[in-house]
């Protein structure tokens, strides 16, 4: 992509004014422009490949046998994800190894504008110890589910030094990602994973070691699992069974009953339900009207078993 073409230029100016809410200056983009106008798209599959297994539940994957092995949760944001190098030239690619697109140089040149020391500070340290950094790039404004607050911000989540992944808590890189290291099943902080699954796109457990089982997920010394969020997963539910018409609310409703049930485990059903109705006057109506469906999903889905045996980790 010619970076000096006016029209590209026009299109990424136009999308940084509109979509990340920055006004860049001429100097900025020059100046942006001298670190990325040879940029390359040449990483090695082996650089940029990374796999990653689904998971239904948490249960699913952390337990005994992997907690022998290093384990952590983080969180998922919603954005773009790029691979990039930096030696002489800087080396960029999405995570399926295509090439970057003008999208992609608008979304890097906002976070040039908006983090210019923080972004320096990351392709020097990339430059200096030969590493491929790993970060995805997420705003409220263009990301897929619109779950992001942010106008534009940036995360690294992974960085891959020759064939081995760094651990989290090796990672002192600009803008790194949250982390909980979970040791025991008594180290999961069950309500920051919950915040994490109502405001991301979800989570990812992160397993590290050495001599590690095959898996899909595997990547060098590190598995891989995403968890989906447990809105998205009722929502799957939901359309399967075919039976309410109104997602927005049945998932506003099991949402909040999740919420209170977090709260205090002692409380029954219709307790929880009782709460939700009355903190929230718009539910009220729609509850009273699905009552049936609702206490049968609860007690029956699998999606809201797997948030609440999520709850009982703790």
């Amino acid at each position: 992509m010619n970076l000096f073409d006016e029209n590209i230029k026009h299109d990424i100016f136009l999308f940084c004014r509109q979509r990340l809410y920055l006004s860049p200056s001429e100097e900025d983009y020059k100046e942006f422009i001298s670190l990325f106008k040879d940029y390359r798209e040449d990483l090695r599959r082996s650089e940029y490949e990374y796999n990653v297994e689904n998971i239904s539940s948490l249960n699913e994957i952390i337990n005994e046998d992997m907690l022998k092995y290093r384990v952590f949760i983080e969180p998922k944001h919603d954005g773009t994800q790029i691979v990039m190098k930096v030696n002489d030239k800087v080396h960029l690619s999405h995570k399926s190894g295509s090439g970057i697109n003008k999208q992609d140089i608008a979304l890097l040149f906002g976070v040039f504008v908006k983090f210019r020391e923080d972004f320096f500070e990351l392709l020097n340290r990339a430059k200096e110890e030969g590493v491929v950094v790993k970060m995805e790039i997420f705003g409220k404004e263009y990301s897929p589910f619109k779950i992001e607050k942010e106008s534009l911000n940036f995360s690294v989540f992974d960085v891959l030094k020759r064939d081995h992944y760094l651990l989290p808590t090796e990672l002192s890189y600009p803008h790194s990602v949250e982390f909980i290291e979970i040791k025991s099943l008594k180290d999961i902080d069950s309500m920051k994973v919950l915040s994490w699954l109502k405001s991301k796109e979800g989570v990812v457990v992160k397993i590290y070691g050495d001599s590690l089982p095959y898996r899909k997920a595997k990547n060098f010394n590190m598995l891989a699992f995403k968890y989906k969020p447990f809105i998205e997963q009722l929502v799957d539910e939901m359309k399967g069974k075919k039976i309410i018409k109104d997602q927005r609310k049945f998932s506003a409703v099991f949402s909040e009953l999740v919420t209170e049930y977090a709260k205090d485990r002692t409380k029954s059903f219709e307790e929880i339900l009782v709460k939700v109705k009355e903190d929230h006057e718009e539910l009220k109506d729609f509850i009273d009207k699905n009552h049936e469906i609702i206490k049968d999903f609860w007690f029956n889905s699998k999606a809201v078993k797997s948030v609440l045996q999520l709850i009982e980790m703790k």
